[in-house]
């Protein structure tokens, strides 16, 4: 499986929510090594949810989509 799980894309949701304010607005895309608001402890947790090649592809992907 190489898409993000439904408890990534929860945890996800809950981070967006509390920050979309913050992140850059007219960005076309979202940028994860770009975004100093994401924090290392909630990529973790995502990475020991499931780890795959392209998660940080999936998060930017994800979040760009909102």
């Amino acid at each position: 499986m190489r898409n993000l799980t439904k408890k990534q894309k929860n945890l996800l949701d809950i981070w967006y929510e509390k920050n979309k304010k913050d992140i850059e607005i007219g960005r076309a895309f979202f940028d994860l090594g770009k975004c100093d608001l994401f924090p290392y402890e909630l990529l973790q947790e995502l990475e020991q949810i499931h780890d795959t090649e392209i998660l940080y592809q999936n998060i930017n992907n994800y979040i760009s989509d909102k």
